[in-house]
């Protein structure tokens, strides 16, 4: 079945031409190689695409260099990732004209027999900029071209829903993926270059661990390499850990080709070290040279990262779930047969004419800049895509990832206080930090600056044969904290939960408050926590307000359901409704304690008046009327 997106509702595609797709399977299936290649994506099937015959990316190789009188790129093959082996491929290289193809320079045509696949070119192409172009028709049951998330200004389709077609971009579609079609060559460059193409630590990254550096270097250059070295300094906040290392690579970097510095090199020992007890924040700068630095142009052998040795456990971790009502079995089932105490699933339908959509989980779907359902985001960073065969193994395997991380976040605690006049319920938050150093100047990457809080109402719902946690409505998202969080320091955060109809008892018996802190733009989640509202009544018995009417859902749109009831379970006796014009729709004499509404009972959406006749515990009668709202 086709899993489309909210925001693809939007697009203004014919069904029969557009642009279309069904999410991928979520897997790396474009790894390192040690022959050189050029790309776009980042290597995960995230989108299978269809609807079009032809496919394309736009290569520009002189921005890589742009201070070089030479910088092109010598295309050998073409390299590409089909989710399904299938007839066959055409690829074609051809000039850049004025961001358009240009001419023809060469092409090429193989059976698709295998999902990875190397095409090479009958002769070597060079230039600055080139287009590939890749005609492989596609069909919603059996043919896609596959692309990663990310970007989308790179890859194109041939949009023929226009009088005059012309190749559009991902992007411009609303798409934020690039294609899996890469090419194999190597630089032609002016000069000299040694890339240091990765740079990371290897190892846990807590407190005391030994962990060691790792990277890869790839000669650019029709001379082999004898004297590389990559010079490794480690800094922190803390002024008695910051060292400097020399690591030399004792082995020949042939011409054109990768080399790797891992466990199973040379010296790798002797470059291993020890964290400090005490949790920090880490700044790592790798710098590659050697005797022909003077000739190098320097744009790509220094890698700056920044790495956390903490080591505060979090109170729960995340794994939230982007889903459509009518196949959402298919992700709640698989993650049933796991159990995770620690691992929290929080669960969103950002699709609006879903029975439980809202406009807080779309707004939740497009902070991770989502396009496809279905979606598993845990603790943030860690994705799943679509139905994939081995969805249930990637989540068995990121949950696991998932509790490994720790915090800087030493501890937290949240108070409620009810204020009667307002109807609004506060939450105080407080977080602390004991013991984590984390850099607070200007200059340095601001930990705390880039964290983003999120606070959401989450309500227990039974679906899919049990209840799970489904977001209500935000009480914060996406806000940069208001002050600093450095070592030593707690930061308090007061926020106001407007009940909206929703009684103090509902609240203790049906909703969860989750908060966590977030990187900026969807990233890792740093520290998450929840708490329940069940010692807000006893301690609030003698505040608890007169009782209300509830209405819910409302809007009530096709398929929903609407309750009607008092908060204090009071009998209702019947109810009547009416039109905007005042004309009766809709009686019911019958009295009883709850009452439900269909979208199928009114004879179109709009807005309606609500009138219900109550009897209030000292026997005396009123009436009580409400609005309405029906999306049929």
């Amino acid at each position: 079945m086709k899993l489309l997106s909210a925001s693809v509702f939007c697009l203004l595609f014919s069904l029969l031409q557009a642009l279309d797709f069904v999410p991928g399977s979520g897997e790396q299936v474009v790894g390192p190689d040690r022959e050189y290649s050029f790309a776009y994506h980042t290597g995960t099937d995230d989108y299978r695409f269809f609807g079009s015959d032809v496919w394309a990316v736009r290569f520009d190789f002189s921005e890589v260099y742009p201070n070089l009188d030479t910088s092109e790129f010598a295309v050998t093959k073409a390299l590409l990732f089909l989710p399904q082996t299938v007839d066959s491929v055409r690829v074609e290289l051809f000039t850049d004209l004025m961001g358009f193809p240009g001419s023809s320079l060469t092409w090429a045509k193989v059976a698709v027999t295998s999902n990875h696949l190397e095409i090479p070119f009958p002769v070597t192409v060079q230039n600055d900029s080139l287009w590939l172009v890749v005609t492989y028709p596609t069909n919603f049951s059996n043919r896609f071209v596959s692309a990663s998330a990310g970007g989308g200004s790179r890859s194109y389709y041939w949009n023929t829903n226009v009088p005059n077609p012309y190749f559009q971009s991902l992007a411009a579609a609303g798409y934020s993926a690039e294609l899996l079609f890469g090419l194999g060559g190597d630089f032609v460059l002016s000069g000299m270059d040694l890339e240091l193409m990765h740079f990371d630590l290897e190892g846990i990254l807590e407190p005391r661990a030994i962990v060691a550096p790792a990277f890869r270097i790839y000669n650019h250059s029709d001379l082999p390499i004898t004297d590389a070295v990559v010079n490794m300094n480690v800094y922190s906040p803390d002024p008695q850990f910051a060292f400097f290392d020399p690591i030399s690579i004792t082995e020949t970097i042939a011409p054109r080709s990768m080399y790797e510095f891992n466990a199973q090199s040379p010296g790798y020992e002797d470059h291993r070290f020890e964290l400090p007890g005490t949790p920090l924040q880490l700044k790592l700068r790798a710098a590659l040279s050697s005797s022909y630095q003077a000739s190098d142009p320097q744009y790509n052998n220094v890698i700056l990262i920044h790495r956390f040795s903490f080591e505060h456990p979090y109170p729960a971790y995340l794994a939230e779930n982007f889903l459509r009502a009518d196949n959402s079995d298919q992700i709640t089932f698989t993650q049933d047969q796991y159990s995770f105490p620690d691992i929290h699933n929080l669960n969103y339908f950002p699709i609006l004419s879903d029975p439980l959509g809202n406009i807080a989980a779309q707004i939740r779907f497009n902070w991770f800049g989502f396009n496809s359902l279905p979606r598993t985001a845990i603790n943030g960073d860690l994705r799943i895509n679509g139905f994939s065969t081995a969805y249930g193994d990637q989540f068995d395997q990121l949950c696991q990832d998932a509790q490994t991380q720790k915090s800087f976040v030493s501890g937290s605690e949240c108070r409620f206080a009810y204020q009667e006049q307002t109807d609004i319920l506060t939450a105080t938050i407080v977080l602390s930090n004991d013991d984590t150093r984390l850099y607070t100047a200007a200059t340095e990457y601001n930990l705390v600056a880039n964290t983003r809080l999120c606070v959401g109402l989450f309500q227990r719902v039974s679906f899919d044969g049990s209840d799970r946690y489904v977001i209500s409505r935000w009480i914060s998202h996406g806000q940069s904290l208001p002050g600093p969080l450095g070592m030593g320091e707690s930061l308090t955060l007061d926020l106001n939960i407007p009940l909206n109809n929703l009684s103090l008892n509902e609240l203790s018996q049906s909703y969860r408050l989750y908060y966590w802190l977030q990187l900026a733009g969807g990233g890792k989640i740093l520290y998450s926590a929840w708490t329940d509202f069940s010692g807000i009544v006893s301690n609030q018995e003698e505040l608890l307000p007169a009782p209300r009417l509830l209405v819910s859902s409302n809007p009530l749109r096709q398929e929903g359901i609407m309750r009607i009831k008092m908060t204090d379970g009071t009998s209702l006796r019947g109810l009547r409704i009416y039109n905007i014009r005042g004309q009766l729709v809709l009686e019911s004499q019958a009295p009883d304690s709850e009452i439900l509404l269909t979208a199928g009972q009114f004879p179109a959406s709009g807005i309606y008046l609500l009138c219900l006749p109550v009897v209030k515990a000292d026997g005396s009668k009123t009436e009580l009327k409400a609005k309405i709202n029906i999306i049929k």
